[in-house]
Order: C-alpha cells, then structure tokens, then sequence
C-alpha cells in the first residue's frame, strides 16, 4: 500500500517586487516528501534553498508573491506553525529572545500548543534541554543565551522546535556557523531526534557532506528549480546532471591534499530578475548544446528520483 504524503509542492514560484521588475526566488519547484524521510535539499547560495523552506513553513515575508500549491495530504488540513511544522533558523542567537532564560523559552510552544500549565510545561523544558545535551539542564534552564556557546544555542534551537511534537522539521543550514566537531555533533542529534520522534526532515545545505550524512534523499536546485532528485547513495556516487557533477567536484575533503588550482564552476548563476530561456545551467555547462539554450529541459524519472537534463531526455 502507497504511503500518503506528508508534504507535495508543485510548480511553487516565488517572486519579489524590485526596482526594475521581479527577484525571481524559485521558479517552479516541486517536491513530495513522505513521513519520517529525510531530504536534504543542496545547491549554491540564491539556489531557492531558504525560499523553500520558508514557502513550507508559511513564513515567507508577505510581500512575497507565491504560485503553486502547497498541501499536507497526510495532515488532511492546514498546518500548524510550531505544532505541526518546526523550524530550525540559521543563527541560533538571532531567532533566540536575548532577554528571555532558554526554559520559557522552550516552555511557550508546549504551553501554547498543549493543554498543560507553565508548571508542567517548563518541567518538559528542563527535560528537553537534559535531551538535546544541555547539562546541568536544571541549573542552565534559567539561563539566558549569551551564557552558552554556538553549539549549546543551536542545540536550544532546536528543543524549542520539537517542544510541541511536529511531524515536520525544518532546517536551515544549522550547522553552518559551527566548527567541523561541533557540526558533526548537531547533525548526530538531529539524526537521533528525526528517528525517535518519527519526524520528516527538509535540511537545507550547500555542503555535500552534511546531506551525505544525514539524507535520506538529495534535491539538488539551481536558479530556483529542482535539477536532479534521488536517494543520497545515487546522487552522490553517479551525479547525471553536469551541475551535480560540478557541484561535487568542487567539494573539498579532508581526506585528501587540496588540487591546485582550486576546482570551481565557471561563470556566475543566472540574473534572478532575468527571464529564463532554455536551460538555465547551459551558459555554464561544459556538455551545453545549441538546443540547451533554447529549450527548457524536461523532467526524466520519477518525482522522487530524476533529472531535468537534455543529456538524458527521451
């Protein structure tokens, strides 16, 4: 039997007014994800990467003007920001009250979105904070954040976006702003949290290494769309699209010396307030033929594993 999807978008456009026309943000991006998977979701910075997030949370500012359709089928109605959807921000001192100690805090979703008193509420505070590696999560809980460091705010980030049980996690390159072991760490519980709790998880990062160690399933955008799709073992080992391969080609590792020059991928992402004709990745792509740059190429494969390339069209 079929699982009903917990997340589908399709053809999601998001636009800004400027000064000369429209910011294009995402320019037709669709994606379904089921309960409990994990998709990270890779590409350069102006990709459309945030946008998504915050187009799924229902946080997109409201100058925005969005197309498509957003729906929640195993939901069977609206989400509910806080309850039903958690977000994880970029910077955990920005999206943290700097006046507020860290168990009200984690306190408010609990009590805004259960039925219990502050008392109880604060108790499964203390409790989520001892969860998350905040210890002594009793003395700390009455904290404000400037006490703790980087990687103990990221970690209270994230006890205030589970505190009232989603069944979807959002996460905006959380571990960009941390060292490589204290990265490691956040992913490691975010891991362990996503499987206990049965959440889904929608990561966003532009590090193929944080995907590989946490997805399920990678989505690889380019200038607002989806460009390839598929398990993270088949994205990450045989790339289709010529912007994966040079995605992963310019990827650094530890484990071996750094080639020189560095790798990097020619020319500059397309104009986001410039309309697009053809393959957006074509003035870029070393495999560009005459038609690439004047037909938009097709989806080939399934929603869940594909790629939008004239290399592998029908």
């Amino acid at each position: 039997m079929s699982t009903i999807p917990l997340l589908s978008v399709r053809a999601l456009r998001v636009c800004f007014a400027a000064d000369k026309g429209r910011i294009w943000a995402l320019r037709g991006f669709d994606f379904v994800l089921d309960p409990g998977e994990r998709v990270a979701l890779v590409g350069e910075s102006g990709a459309g990467k945030s946008t998504a997030l915050l187009a799924i949370a229902g946080l997109l500012d409201r100058q925005a003007q969005v197309e498509g359709t957003l729906d929640f089928p195993a939901l069977g109605r609206r989400p509910i920001p806080g309850k039903d959807i958690g977000f994880v921000f970029q910077d955990p001192f920005s999206s943290l009250d700097p006046v507020m100690d860290v168990a009200t805090q984690i306190a408010e979703p609990i009590r805004f979105h259960k039925d219990v008193s502050w008392r109880v509420a604060r108790a499964q505070a203390v409790a989520l904070l001892r969860r998350v590696g905040i210890e002594p999560a009793g003395a700390r809980a009455r904290d404000v954040p400037h006490r703790f460091s980087g990687g103990e705010r990221q970690r209270i980030a994230i006890a205030i976006a589970i505190a009232a049980g989603p069944k979807l996690l959002l996460a905006d390159e959380p571990t960009s702003a941390l060292d490589t072991a204290t990265q490691a760490q956040i992913l490691d519980l975010l891991d362990s949290l996503v499987r206990e709790r049965g959440m889904a998880l929608v990561l966003v990062t532009h590090d193929p290494a944080v995907a590989a160690r946490i997805a399920d399933r990678i989505l690889v955008l380019y200038a607002g769309r989806c460009v390839e799709a598929g398990p993270s073992a088949r994205v990450l080992g045989a790339p289709r699209h010529p912007y994966t391969r040079a995605l992963l080609a310019a990827a650094l590792s530890l484990a071996r010396p750094p080639p020189r020059p560095l790798p990097e991928i020619p020319g500059t992402p397309p104009d986001p307030e410039a309309a697009l004709v053809g393959c957006s990745f074509a003035p870029r792509c070393a495999f560009a033929q005459p038609h690439c740059r004047t037909f938009s190429p097709g989806w080939t494969g399934t929603p869940r594993d594909g790629v939008a390339c004239h290399l592998f069209s029908p």
